[in-house]
């Protein structure tokens, strides 16, 4: 029985032995075949991820200087990826930040005071929120008219 494969459109007939292949025999066809399997066995399959994941890992201990090779025999690629590593940071919230080189120290933040509560996405009424300290280290939030109307903030 002739069936089209659905890799490149071409008719071909089905080995006995699988009754339900839908892929040619052709190598390209094939190589896609398998990479539409690894996808989905990736996406649902714990154990599947983690042993690649584990290989790879492995695979890089064991060939450390093979990027490094690679950029070196093939400069147009490395090329490339920079530029559209440009184009990747700029799409991300923070472009001029790629990795933290310096680790700074945490400051003490405490803010007090009152403040315009207001929502950038949905129309809604702005909200005044008053900010204060009590024995504990964190701040309280309260609305105009609950808490801080109570705790005689103005």
């Amino acid at each position: 029985m002739e069936v089209v494969c659905l890799s490149c459109g071409r008719t071909f007939v089905r080995g006995s032995r699988n009754k339900d292949q839908k892929y040619c025999s052709r190598p390209e066809c094939q190589r896609r075949r398998k990479s539409l399997w690894q996808k989905l066995k990736m996406a649902h399959d714990e154990s599947y991820r983690e042993n690649q994941k584990a290989s790879q890992q492995e695979w890089a201990k064991s060939n450390p200087s093979y990027w490094k090779e690679y950029r070196r025999r093939k400069p147009d690629k490395a090329q490339r990826n920079s530029e559209l590593q440009v184009i990747r940071n700029r799409r991300k919230k923070s472009p001029s930040l790629i990795a933290k080189m310096d680790v700074s120290g945490t400051r003490p933040f405490q803010p007090l005071g009152r403040f315009t509560w207001c929502c950038v996405i949905a129309k809604m009424d702005a909200l005044i929120v008053s900010m204060f300290s009590t024995d504990g280290d964190l701040p309280m939030i309260a609305k105009k008219d609950s808490i801080a109307s109570a705790a005689s903030l103005t």
